[in-house]
């Protein structure tokens, strides 16, 4: 056995009962041997000196768009825009920097109205005044929301006349289109070329690499990018492994797009499952409540139970994992009411997850528990929204935000996701969310609800990789697995908490071979 060995360093295997080991053994892309330097070196070809660093299992993305992010590549970043003018600053300089001609569309993500001076998002009349030119849509960060311009209603068909679609709002005077409203109009918008998404694709991929993050998702799979994944796969242009999760409400005969790929990679691509929307985002007053926000909203559902059980149904008896976005504490009821009565009759789906779960309460924790279904918690949101969704859903519930301590209680083995492109795909953020749960106006919420850094770190090891049913593969080291691992600046288990944000990735290993170095 002959291999390269990596030593020098502190190396968590996230293995049960085993926590640190002096050196590890690479050959042929997988893990050969894991124990102490003496043993092992004397198999080694080549020895990387990690002098000093702290090596990791490679990070899984249990939840993202990637296409999204690809997308957002070639589109206005406003996530850092602090104000109206900022707003209107960066559009313009995109374009005249990228010379955009007259009635092409420019769109621009990531705004997000708790970051502004404003403190609201803009209206039509404001875009009108940015570019009468080219149809223009600026999409919330959340994604579930996004304004246009006069322009931008009119190249979707939409007046004053246009009714609101079920499961959506359209406001034709500020140009507004929430949930649904916006989600039916995203295959009108044009797509970038084969060449520029090819190029966005390696951009997003390298991303994530650069983040640690060896896995990533392709978190809902429509109709629409199909052509391009397909272009994606014959080109063998994936290099990360990417779990794609069909649309199951508008286009179920996705999950045999793919033949070779049905619940294996191939290519780096594997078809993983369905995925359904249920509700909106908190920071929106979108998610489904049953307990209205404080301006007395209470958000809504996108489908009522008569629609989503055959659903759930057609998942559980295909034996398809089903991934159910629901944010509010209503949509989750519906989903682990429906849930319970589908398996009483068909038996228990494949590994189902509930996607965010920000507004959950404890009896729904005990619920999910015993019928086995596992939260993805988007606790990033305590930091990016925080301050947002205790003005919105008052402290008692603020607090409960993305509840892992009361999962960890229930021994859930929850994950940790960003949702990207919602926000970076910047794993040491959300471990360091999870250790510290501040506000971005520094306030602690939810402090009961606190992880260790470890914890948080099982949380997009082990447990990601057995959300995917790659535990065996995938999530910790050990001999036999692939040899996918991150190399940090710093220990995390050591760190100040406060510091555990600035950590940084200098190594990402894929199958054995370096994909980043800083």
């Amino acid at each position: 056995m002959k291999g390269t060995l990596y030593t020098g360093g502190t190396i968590y295997t996230m293995e049960p009962g085993v926590s640190v080991a002096e050196a590890v053994l690479v050959d042929n892309g997988r893990l050969q041997a894991v124990g102490k330097r003496t043993e092992l070196e004397k198999n080694a070809e080549k020895v990387v000196d990690l002098a000093g660093k702290t090596m990791l299992p490679a990070f899984i993305d249990s939840h993202s768009h990637l296409m999204g992010v690809a997308n957002g590549m070639l589109q206005v970043d406003l996530a850092e825009a602090s104000s109206f003018a900022e707003v209107k600053e960066r559009i313009e300089n995109f374009i005249g920097e990228n010379q955009v001609p007259a009635g092409k569309w420019v769109l621009a993500k990531g705004i997000n109205h708790g970051n502004l001076k404003e403190k609201h998002l803009p209206d039509k009349a404001f875009l009108d005044g940015i570019t009468a030119e080219h149809p223009l849509l600026i999409q919330h960060t959340s994604g579930h929301s996004g304004v246009l311009n006069s322009m931008g209603l009119a190249a979707l068909g939409i007046t004053d006349k246009t009714p609101d679609p079920e499961g959506g709002r359209i406001d034709f005077g500020t140009g507004l289109l929430e949930e649904n409203a916006l989600i039916q109009n995203m295959d009108k918008f044009p797509l970038p070329t084969g060449a520029e998404l090819v190029s966005a694709f390696e951009k997003a991929q390298r991303l994530y690499a650069s983040k640690g993050i060896t896995t990533v998702q392709e978190g809902m799979f429509v109709e629409q990018i199909k052509g391009i994944y397909a272009m994606l796969y014959e080109q063998n242009r994936l290099w990360l492994d990417v779990v794609t999760y069909m649309d199951l409400k508008n286009s179920p005969e996705l999950i045999d797009a793919f033949p070779s790929c049905k619940g294996k990679y191939d290519r780096h691509l594997k078809v993983g499952g369905y995925k359904v929307l249920l509700d909106g985002s908190p920071q929106s007053k979108t998610a489904w409540v049953t307990k209205p926000y404080t301006d007395g909203t209470d958000g809504y559902p996108m489908l009522s139970d008569e629609e989503l059980e055959p659903l759930v149904e057609r998942a559980v008896r295909e034996q398809q994992q089903l991934l159910m976005h629901a944010n509010g504490d209503a949509a989750a009821d519906q989903y682990l009411r429906i849930y319970e009565k589908v398996t009483k009759k068909w038996g228990p789906g494949i590994r189902p997850v509930l996607i965010h779960g920000q507004i959950m309460r404890y009896d729904q924790v005990e619920e999910m528990a015993r019928l086995g279904i596992t939260p993805s918690f988007f606790l990033a949101h305590v930091y990016h929204w925080g301050d947002v969704h205790m003005e919105n859903l008052g402290m008692e519930r603020a607090r409960r935000i993305s509840p892992v301590r009361d999962a960890k209680e229930n021994q859930i083995s929850f994950t940790l996701h960003q949702d990207c492109p919602v926000i970076p795909p910047d794993m040491m953020e959300t471990v360091w969310c999870a250790v510290n749960r501040k506000t971005k106006n520094g306030v602690v919420l939810g402090g009961e609800q606190k992880l260790s850094a470890y914890e948080a770190l099982q949380a997009i090891t082990i447990h990601a990789a057995k959300q995917y049913g790659e535990e065996q593969e995938k999530g910790t080291i050990a001999p036999g697995k692939r040899a996918d691992f991150v190399v940090l600046d710093q220990d995390p288990m050591t760190a100040e908490p406060n510091d555990i944000r600035n950590i940084q990735v200098m190594m990402t290993v894929k199958d054995g071979q370096t994909i980043y170095q800083a």
